[in-house]
């Protein structure tokens, strides 16, 4: 598969490539967490809670292919590789939607997580 699309499908083919993406994604999560916390109900927030959106997904996609190519041709076959990518890509599409729209629509991402320590209005 060549082009972004399948760099993107198959994140763990390119492992030079792959690790170098996740390891700066990391270093980037753990300094945009704490400025997430720090920013909200800033100007700052939205901007602060869609990059850690992407950055989110990002991390989670390309991890999840490593555990796919390690684990999936041992337990079922390499067959199932390719399909268990592309479940993969769809769960990653709509985390990024979700995440997405938690931030447009909702209190964002460090307001939802916030929220799990505030008092509930009566």
């Amino acid at each position: 598969m060549a082009g972004v699309f399948g760099r993107f499908l198959a994140a763990d083919a390119d492992v030079n490539l792959a690790v170098k993406v996740y390891h700066r994604v990391n270093l980037a999560l753990l300094g945009a967490t704490p400025l997430a916390l720090a920013t909200d109900n800033t100007a700052l927030s939205f901007p602060v809670d869609m990059a850690l959106g992407l950055m989110f997904a990002m991390h989670g996609h390309i991890g999840m292919n490593y555990v796919i190519t390690d684990y999936v041709p041992k337990f079922m076959s390499k067959a199932a590789v390719g399909p268990a990518r592309g479940i993969m890509l769809g769960v990653t599409g709509l985390t990024v939607l979700g995440i997405t729209r938690l931030n447009v629509e909702g209190p964002g991402l460090t307001g939802a997580l916030k929220a799990l320590w505030r008092k509930p209005k009566e």
